[in-house]
């Protein structure tokens, strides 16, 4: 795995083993960590408008015409803007009803300051691999707007899972839940950590989103891109 990539997978254990501490150890509300996952939808849509109206690198295959590489760098910045909002619009509602369910605490280091750490790891590999590791140079406008959508999905289903846990326990129907669970919570209470359901799912949540990006990440070492993007030799920037 290339040097770059080893420090964005740093940033990765340690933002998400930090939000996890917090969650299990120091009692963060299980729905902070909802509304974290959708300031990192937020911010992951921010950095990518960034990485489409900076990439210098071209497809190597012709354009069709329907793919979005045919429009400037610009209009493919404002219909991914479009795009993107769209799904971040539904993925609030959701986590809304989601953090509501399972608490929610409004104070800077129960949420301002997660949310800083999740935007600070962005913009450090934005700024280290991006611009100083040259990225931008291989990777043309049309490959960065795909780059953030596998990302987009599993912060998605993760909500997903959420919201169908809140709704269940809201109807009643807690055995189905108690019973995947039940393992979980007595992991927890074996390691000193009484956890309410809530914060359980959120630690499985957690970690698997870990594993999914350290794959990720593992898989773009060997490819030499970036996570979710097909790989394409470009020829240079204009």
């Amino acid at each position: 795995m290339p040097r770059n990539r080893l420090l964005d997978a740093a940033w990765v254990l340690a933002t998400n083993l930090l939000l996890l501490a917090g969650v299990v150890a120091w009692g963060w509300p299980p729905g902070n960590v909802f509304l974290l996952f959708w300031a990192e939808n937020v911010i992951l849509g921010v950095v990518t408008v960034v990485r489409i109206l900076t990439a210098r690198g071209v497809p190597a295959e012709p354009v069709g015409d329907r793919s979005v590489e045919r429009w400037p760098p610009w209009g493919q910045a404002l219909f991914f803007s479009f795009h993107y909002g769209l799904f971040a619009l539904v993925h609030l509602g959701f986590v809304t009803v989601v953090a509501m369910r399972t608490g929610v605490e409004w104070g800077f280091w129960m949420l301002g300051f997660p949310i800083l750490l999740v935007a600070l790891r962005y913009v450090v590999d934005l700024a280290t691999v991006w611009f100083l590791g040259g990225r931008r140079d291989t990777v043309s406008p049309g490959q960065a707007f795909a780059w953030p959508y596998p990302r987009l999905i599993v912060l998605h289903l993760a909500t997903l899972i959420g919201f169908l846990f809140t709704m269940q326990s809201f109807g009643g129907g807690r055995s189905r839940w108690d019973e995947v669970l039940a393992p979980l919570r007595a992991a927890f209470d074996g390691l000193g950590f009484e956890l309410s359901d809530g914060a359980v799912l959120v630690a499985v949540l957690m970690l698997l989103k870990t594993v999914f990006e350290l794959g990720a990440l593992m898989l773009a070492g060997r490819r030499g891109d970036n996570p979710g993007v097909r790989r394409e030799v470009a020829t240079g920037g204009p």
